[in-house]
């Protein structure tokens, strides 16, 4: 099998993406067969067995196959696999490390575990912060002299604390178990007045 998989180098020559919105499409399809089934009578016993397992059984729901089947249908996350490795033009053993497992917790801790929406915003914020805080490694000089705390490895303590103040505030994640509704969030919008001005109320009374 090593003219197959070519051993321990992993697979190479891997035929890449023609373009980015090839690679956009089929995560869309692959967020739309998850929502498809989530809304399934299927996806409603997955969240009962979720939410108090006893109950679901009083229901006469079949645990042992629900949760057989649960696992059957996580090996849909194969399908990420194959992208990454369409991605990267070439994979191999040492690609998944356990980094990689602790980002995936991460993105969907951040963006809120029970939302498929919350998952999307979160890879997101995830990849999109780690890139927008780069400069954070680099050699900062003001008048001459170097900055200390600008070098190589200070960007990650500083995406850090920003995870965690983002999960001291928002403990379910960004999302919760709720989905993304244009409807919500113009009625979010729509509250940060009231909610600054019921702050300023409290501050002045606090003050009298």
């Amino acid at each position: 099998m090593n003219k197959v998989t070519n051993g321990s180098y992993g697979l190479k020559s891997i035929p890449g993406f023609p373009n980015l919105f090839v690679a956009f499409g089929l995560c869309a399809l692959c967020i739309l067969l998850m929502v498809l089934l989530i809304n399934s009578s299927y996806g409603r016993a997955f969240k009962a067995l979720r939410e108090d397992e006893v109950a679901a059984q009083a229901m006469g729901l079949n645990l042992f196959r629900y949760k057989e089947l649960a696992f059957i249908i996580s090996s849909f996350t194969g399908v990420g696999g194959g992208l990454l490795a369409i991605f990267m033009r070439s994979i191999e053993s040492k690609t998944f490390s356990i980094n990689l497992t602790y980002d995936i917790l991460l993105i969907v801790v951040l963006g809120g575990i029970g939302s498929v929406t919350g998952s999307v915003i979160g890879s997101f914020l995830v990849t999109a912060g780690r890139e927008w805080l780069r400069f954070f490694d680099n050699p900062l000089y003001i008048a001459g002299v170097q900055i200390p705390l600008f070098r190589s490895g200070f960007r990650m303590v500083i995406f850090s604390i920003l995870l965690m103040a983002v999960v001291l505030f928002y403990r379910r994640g960004i999302m919760g178990s709720n989905e993304f509704s244009w409807n919500g969030l113009f009625r979010l919008i729509k509250g940060i007045p009231g909610r600054l001005k019921k702050k300023n109320k409290a501050q002045k009374g606090e003050n009298a």
